[in-house]
């Protein structure tokens, strides 16, 4: 049998542990190569741009969905795999996950081709706690 957490409390975990910790306005930065294997370990990844800032409408259903698209213009070109969620000061890695164009992806931007001094945006993120 499988634990299951009720709806309010998956809110509340949302709400006040991931979203709390990251801020009204948190940054995500955007790197080709490979992910690291845990979030916020070290990475020798490129960073290609820093979109910010992003803020968070209240969980439903234990998923919290950004207020509004993000803008962030690219430092240097290169093509898009993962992106890194911190909090306000940059350097508080809460959350890492895959980046591209497609609804499956963790952040959803306009395009992984990225050219440097162009406009990248985060169209769609989300932040699920699970029932069970």
């Amino acid at each position: 049998m499988a634990i299951k957490i009720n709806t309010a409390f998956q809110n509340h975990i949302v709400d006040n542990g991931i979203v709390g910790a990251l801020g009204t306005a948190a940054i995500l930065k955007v790197y080709e190569g490979t992910q690291p294997g845990t979030a916020g370990d070290a990475t020798t990844a490129n960073m290609l741009v820093q979109i910010d800032p992003i803020s968070w409408n209240a969980a439903t259903n234990g998923i919290a969905l950004i207020t509004a698209t993000g803008l962030g213009t690219a430092g240097t070109t290169g093509t898009a795999a993962w992106a890194r969620l911190s909090g306000t000061d940059g350097s508080s890695y809460i959350v890492d996950g895959n980046c591209g164009t497609a609804s499956t992806s963790d952040f959803v931007i306009d395009s992984c081709n990225i050219s440097e001094d162009a406009e990248v945006m985060l169209i769609t993120a989300s932040i699920v706690q699970p029932g069970e």
